[in-house]
């Protein structure tokens, strides 16, 4: 039969809602536009996880106690038995059951009797009561029930576990808060969505549906046999140990020959039987999943807004706000980065560091050249500030050779000026 591809009728109504014309339109959209650039601008926190259940189970201990079931439960249903005497003196009043074995007694033990009577009758005081009945107290019986309570805490803590561990641990989680100042307005925006997959007994993963389906069967044959008249009757009994004394039943019959075999697997198996991993998404949230983000809460304002009766006015003519390039930006753009190249990861790292380091070294370059400028700049207007209150009223020369000797002292000055000029370029260089 071939494989029937399933829809993800999910998948096709989000392409629908997020169809390439729509999302053209909205570029020419003068309100998204405006809109979006205060959410990408202001205060967003955002949180997303998404994990889900991946369990392996060890099928050995499975098929052990599949094998030895039918037998375990033969001689449940059909436990062995013995009769068990009580031999006790009692008064003759209270005797009832004589035997011969009673008569023997009491010819043996004169003692006992009262009166002989010429016809021969005998009249005792007391007499041996003998009381026969079926017990169930042996040994091979005490072992069942011990196998069974062993039996089945081993499968109760493995089928708890595959069937019920971290489900609070699993599903996904996406919770947004967003502030926005539009001018005229406050925007508070939360947002929480918390979506929990049914672990139901058999639908956690498919391809394991068989074994999942043989282990619920096992755990309920396990906790009915716990269940039943006969294990109740011998918990009163003391239990076995380990190892078991190997009688004539338990070595020859084969049900308990089959059930000391699975005591055996037991108590020699030592791994947990199942493994239960947590395989998480990435929790970089990527520019698509951001701006399906932004889209929500754009689409939740612009509803609000035209059922609102009375509302502001938005003047859509502002100017946009610069955007801030954050570590979340940073992340977004390496993860396309790496999602859309078709290099090495060896070569993609070798060019991101060379890359990154030549950007950082031209950077501190051009901001040891707008240092200096700045400098030379302060400079100037000190040196002009200077100028212009030497050439104040209280500072006019008297005579021409005052003015002379004047013009000298500012060419001195200014020869320094540009050897020291000279001097702090070079060292910008060097740096």
């Amino acid at each position: 039969m071939a494989n029937i591809e399933k829809t993800d009728y999910v998948h096709e109504t989000y392409l629908n809602m997020n169809k390439e014309e729509i999302q053209e339109g909205l570029k020419e959209d003068r309100f998204y536009n405006y809109f979006y650039n205060l959410l990408e601008t202001g205060s967003n926190y955002c949180k997303f996880s998404n994990a889900r259940l991946v369990k392996s189970i060890d099928e050995e201990w499975v098929s052990a106690i599949e094998e030895a079931l039918p037998s375990l439960h033969y001689v449940i249903v059909n436990p062995r038995k013995f009769i068990e005497e009580d031999r006790e003196v009692v008064n003759v009043a209270m005797a009832r059951n004589i035997t011969t074995e009673s008569i023997r007694h009491l010819l043996q033990h004169s003692n006992l009797i009262d009166e002989y009577k010429e016809d021969g009758t005998v009249i005792p005081n007391r007499i041996l009561n003998v009381y026969k009945e079926e017990s169930i107290n042996i040994y091979e019986n005490r072992f069942i029930c011990t196998l069974v309570a062993e039996l089945q805490y081993f499968v109760n803590k493995r089928f708890n576990m595959i069937f019920e561990a971290s489900k609070d641990e699993v599903g996904t989680f996406f919770e947004m808060q967003s502030r926005v100042d539009n001018y005229t307005e406050v925007i508070d925006y939360k947002l929480s969505v918390n979506i929990q997959e049914k672990q139901t007994d058999v639908n956690n993963e498919t391809e394991n549906a068989n074994i999942f389906n043989r282990i619920i069967k096992i755990h309920q044959q396990i906790n009915m046999l716990a269940a039943t008249e006969f294990i109740g009757m011998m918990r009163r009994y003391p239990a076995v140990s380990h190892p078991i004394v190997k009688t004539n039943a338990i070595g020859k019959n084969k049900d308990y020959k089959a059930c000391h075999k699975l005591w055996n697997f037991i108590h020699s198996y030592s791994r947990v039987g199942y493994k239960v991993n947590i395989v998480k998404q990435d929790p970089i949230i990527s520019r698509q999943f951001e701006r399906d983000i932004y889209n929500t809460v754009i689409r939740d304002y612009a509803m609000l807004h035209n059922n609102m009766e009375f509302h502001n006015e938005i003047n859509v003519d502002r100017p946009l706000k610069e955007k801030k390039m954050d570590v979340k930006q940073i992340r977004q753009l390496l993860d396309e980065i790496v999602r859309n190249t078709e290099l090495s990861d060896a070569n993609l790292r070798k060019l991101l560091v060379k890359e990154l380091t030549d950007i950082q070294t031209r950077r501190k370059a051009e901001l040891a050249e707008q240092e200096r400028i700045n400098r030379q700049k302060k400079r100037e207007i000190q040196k002009n500030q200077s100028k212009s209150s030497d050439e104040g009223p209280a500072a006019v020369p008297r005579s021409g050779k005052g003015e002379g000797s004047k013009s000298i002292g500012e060419k001195t000055k200014l020869m320094r000026q540009k050897r020291r000029d000279k001097l702090a370029e070079r060292r910008a260089k060097k740096k």
